[in-house]
């Protein structure tokens, strides 16, 4: 492997259901039609569809962006800090139900503490996982705003029509696993 990391699925994330359980059990929300699990599934499903014009991207930071992002919010309307709390909850559980390289880590922990407060990002990972919540904001009645979109593809019609009726519809966490690692 020339003194790269083999990061596959399998041990990057060992049991998913475990990993999902772990979370719910931290997250006063994660049954919320706006904010919960049903919410981070769709965001995930979104990552999907931008990763392959933003190869760059690292699809597993994509992933774990999707359920951590909102795990530790609090409340459906204003909620400051949510987005870090959502990083501690990963810091919390990196190394006991999964496990990324340091840069990858970072981003991680970077995309789920900003996705909130920053504008965009041209990093493409963190891009990617900003992009990935905006599209879900249809679920609120809200029109997501290109000037707070970082990648091109976020911007494609075709897209942003997809979007609009993704909400309750994503697959389960174990299948959208299957699809990140394939």
């Amino acid at each position: 492997m020339d003194g790269q990391i083999d990061i596959t699925a399998p041990k990057v994330i060992p049991d998913i259901d475990r990993l999902v359980a772990a979370v719910h059990e931290q997250s006063p929300l994660h049954q919320s039609y706006i904010h919960g699990d049903q919410h981070w599934r769709a965001v995930a499903e979104v990552g999907l569809r931008l990763l392959p014009d933003n190869r760059r991207a690292e699809p597993l930071v994509v992933f774990l962006f999707a359920l951590f992002h909102d795990a530790r919010r609090v409340n459906e309307a204003e909620d400051p800090g949510h987005g870090e709390r959502g990083a501690e909850l990963a810091q919390e559980l990196h190394g006991r139900y999964f496990r990324l390289p340091d840069e990858q880590f970072g981003r991680l922990l970077e995309a789920c503490a900003r996705h909130t407060d920053a504008r965009f990002s041209d990093d493409p990972t963190v891009g990617v996982c900003f992009d990935s919540d905006r599209l879900n904001l249809w679920r609120v009645g809200t029109t997501p705003e290109a000037r707070y979109l970082s990648t091109d593809s976020a911007l494609e019609d075709e897209i942003q029509h997809w979007t609009k009726s993704l909400h309750g519809h994503a697959r389960s966490w174990e299948e959208l696993l299957q699809a990140f690692t394939a």
